[in-house]
């Protein structure tokens, strides 16, 4: 039970941080809010291992943070991909996948489940995909997209991305999760530097930077979340009720913006909550 509350606690996490970049990118470039959002995570990152202190990871965990951390990035790089070339409808489901690595893999190394939490991850993840789906949009022309099948091909390789993250960096953590936390976010950190070139230029120290550091800074609370939950509970269960963040930010924007839910995503949200329930069971 434990397990399942800290991964849950992980999941609103990322739902919120979901939920404010994209506000905060409505009033700011995009690179902005990504670039000065993983630097504040990076800092609440040294700021973790200062307290915890420890020794460095050895070589294998190092390599495995590292893996994370490239994870982590190329998914968050490949979903805005998708975002660019097809409908949001499309990619969010899509990337709401990435659990089925870590399930995967958690399978092939010796979890053993039980048929009511088969069912739940079904469920849960089936709910997530629905509950990420944006509403169709208001009758009229179709929007037109540079490349819906490229889209889905990103998408696709985003939720691949994210799934080695979920996979990769529990495992880094037994070694020292302050090591692996840092050592995961200088690799998304550096991808994330490499990916945006030159447009880096365009970010300046304004008096909203504090608020743009919020987004990272919950993404870091939502990982020490994550990988207590893996070190309590098996790794296919957590991994899932960790990947439930579309739930909690499309429950902020209806509480906070007052946005209806579409049949679907309502009937994605129960899915969810019932898959926990079965999970928990």
């Amino acid at each position: 039970m434990l397990a399942i509350a800290l991964a849950l606690g992980s999941s609103a996490c990322y739902g919120v941080s979901n939920f404010v970049g994209p506000q905060l990118a409505r009033r700011h470039a995009l690179v902005t809010v990504l670039v000065v959002s993983q630097a504040a995570a990076l800092v609440g990152c040294a700021v973790y291992l200062a307290v915890e202190r420890g020794a460095a990871l050895p070589p294998s965990s190092l390599m495995l943070a590292l893996l994370a951390g490239l994870g982590n990035a190329a998914g968050l790089i490949g979903f805005y991909r998708a975002a660019e070339l097809g409908p949001l409808s499309l990619v969010a489901p899509i990337g709401a996948t990435g659990a089925i690595v870590p399930v995967v893999w958690g399978l092939a190394t010796g979890d053993r489940l039980g048929p009511a939490q088969v069912a739940g991850i079904v469920l849960a993840m089936g709910g997530a995909a629905l509950a990420a789906r944006a509403k169709p949009p208001p009758e009229g022309p179709e929007p037109r997209y540079p490349d819906p099948r490229a889209s889905v091909v990103w998408a696709a390789g985003s939720a691949v991305a994210f799934g080695v993250f979920l996979t990769a960096l529990p495992k880094a953590s037994t070694d020292g999760r302050a090591w692996a936390l840092f050592d995961a976010r200088v690799a998304l950190v550096a991808l994330l530097l490499i990916w945006a070139g030159r447009k880096v230029s365009i970010v300046r120290a304004t008096r909203d930077l504090p608020l743009l550091a919020v987004p990272g800074l919950l993404l870091v609370c939502g990982t020490v979340f994550y990988t207590l939950a893996a070190d309590h509970g098996q790794l296919s269960l957590v991994s899932v009720v960790g990947s439930l963040f579309p739930v909690f930010t499309v429950g902020l924007g209806v509480a906070l913006l007052g946005e209806r839910l579409s049949r679907p995503q309502a009937i994605g949200v129960v899915a969810a909550m019932a898959g926990v329930v079965l999970i928990a069971a």
